[in-house]
């Protein structure tokens, strides 16, 4: 299956944001997702010129910016909130990412107000050629049910879903595999995240694609088989705690992910 399979800074996160890109293109990596990194952040409140001038960085080591991550804070007026949304898709544009990872809300008085923001906000994104998609990362959006749920309260084909199959054990204790035949006509682009220890107390993300509890093979065929190619792919965690294991946790990675995307 062909995706735009790629990988996000955060396994660098304690080093440079240059050793970050080196690692990553290193491993074969040719796609990028703004996410993770103190160094490499872009939101509402960036400037076109600094997003755009990071974005040359990251392409200057052949990469290609395909997601930027969006942490909706419902901390003042829906117009307010609205806004920076609004300003936060327009930086997306400038990137060139097509799909602002959306990471919801964890607090239950604030569902109304943040189905009602990203109901506002949807049509200005699809304006510019931005999907915003909703991920499993608890809150709102803890279960595979509760991202479905928030799909059809906004009701627009600008917001849509990004599958994190750790973040499903992570979070709620779910087998990705057995939840992602319901989410897989929602799904625009995938965080690949392996997680051991399910939602118990010594759960962990920090772990290598395959390393883990997630079926990768089993998901990858699913969503091949519902038209999932061509799609940003992107890989958020690793194992490693040096530049030089998260370098090689990253190449293992590159090699695992295309030899499984290889043979479905």
């Amino acid at each position: 299956m062909d995706v735009q399979l790629g990988c996000m800074p955060r396994a660098w996160n304690k080093h440079s944001h240059d050793a970050a890109l080196a690692g990553i293109a290193a491993a074969g990596f040719k796609n990028y997702a703004f996410l993770g990194h103190k160094d490499a952040t872009v939101d509402s409140e960036t400037s076109p010129e600094d997003a755009q001038k990071l974005t040359a960085t990251v392409r200057q080591h052949g990469l290609e910016p395909r997601m930027m991550y969006s942490a909706t804070r419902i901390d003042a007026s829906e117009d307010e909130v609205l806004s920076r949304v609004k300003r936060l898709i327009d930086n997306a544009q400038r990137t060139g990412a097509t799909v602002l990872i959306e990471g919801g809300t964890s607090k239950p008085e604030n569902f109304d107000t943040y189905f009602s923001i990203m109901r506002r906000a949807a049509p200005y994104a699809q304006k510019k050629s931005v999907t915003i998609a909703l991920k499993p990362h608890g809150g709102i959006s803890t279960t595979a049910d509760d991202t479905l749920r928030a799909v059809a309260a906004v009701g627009h084909p600008a917001y849509r879903l990004c599958f994190d199959p750790g973040n499903l054990l992570y979070y709620a204790g779910l087998r990705p595999e057995a939840e992602l035949p319901k989410l897989v006509h929602h799904v625009v682009a995938m965080c690949v995240k392996d997680e051991i220890g399910g939602n118990g107390p010594d759960r962990s993300v920090n772990v290598t694609p395959g390393d883990g509890e997630v079926d990768f093979p089993a998901v990858f065929k699913i969503l091949k088989d519902n038209g999932f190619a061509g799609k940003p792919t992107i890989v958020e965690t690793l194992g490693g705690t040096t530049v030089e294991e998260v370098n090689r946790e990253a190449k293992r990675a590159y090699q695992y992910l295309t030899g499984v995307l290889a043979s479905i």
